[in-house]
């Protein structure tokens, strides 16, 4: 274990962006896919170990996650809106075809690299 001394406000902040937006992401995506495909064994068969990753948060239980996410609801929003941005990006270089664009995201968040290993 490494401890980090920050302030409350900082560990809210950073939180947001870290743990609490993986949360809401793994819980959208698992919706829009129970929403979409209407055949369990579809999901079963094709999942990869790649939407079992992002879905895998999206087992956390509501009692934890709900009091977290309306406690830190001013620190969370603006992370919201900004992935939300992100992601109207990946859809507009999807829709037009735009593969140097669609490059150019996955390139930039590819230095995330750099930090998780």
């Amino acid at each position: 274990m490494r401890l980090v001394k920050m302030s409350a406000e900082q560990h809210d902040i950073h939180a947001a962006y870290v743990s609490h937006l993986s949360h809401v992401i793994s819980f959208a995506l698992a919706l829009t896919v129970l929403d979409k495909e209407q055949d369990d064994k579809h999901i079963f068969d094709l999942a990869s170990g790649g939407f079992s990753s992002t879905a895998r948060l999206a087992k956390s239980n509501a009692d934890m996650w709900v009091p977290i996410f309306e406690s830190n609801r001013e620190n969370l929003l603006p992370v919201i809106d900004a992935y939300s941005e992100h992601l109207s990006r990946f859809r507009s270089a999807i829709a037009t075809a735009n593969g140097p664009k669609l490059r150019s995201l996955i390139e930039t968040a590819n230095r995330i690299q750099k930090i998780i290993q």
